[in-house]
């Protein structure tokens, strides 16, 4: 947000160092928070491992493959302002995720599945 926000009033130090953790927090992403074998079951957890990389790669090619015509079009400024709308909701979507710290992911999908059942009797 403060690379977008100030991109043309920053001095050239400034901008290295937000240049440096915009890349750190592009790159900390979704392996190092939320790392896919603690999220997801046993059942599941190589596909959607598979899925989270393949997102992440997709996503890293778009943005690769946009970004100088995005940037000629509508400004830097503003297309790091859609990096910084997208790192947002990826943080929102991040906490939307049930914690399973100490739990293991199979119970949690166990427990899941057996609300479900009992929502559909009821």
């Amino acid at each position: 947000g403060i690379l977008a926000g100030q991109f043309h009033e920053l001095s050239t130090p400034a901008f290295i160092v937000c240049f440096a953790f915009l890349q750190f927090f592009f790159n900390f992403g979704a392996n190092t928070c939320c790392y896919p074998a603690e999220v997801f079951p046993t059942k599941f957890r190589a596909s959607a491992h598979g899925m989270s990389a393949a997102c992440g790669k997709a996503g890293a090619i778009l943005s690769a493959l946009a970004f100088n015509s995005l940037s000629k079009q509508i400004g830097t400024p503003a297309v790091l302002w859609i990096f910084f709308g997208c790192c947002i909701a990826g943080a929102g979507f991040t906490l939307l995720l049930p914690e399973v710290r100490g739990r293991d992911p199979d119970v949690v999908y166990e427990e899941e599945l057996r609300e479900r059942r009992a929502l559909r009797h009821d």
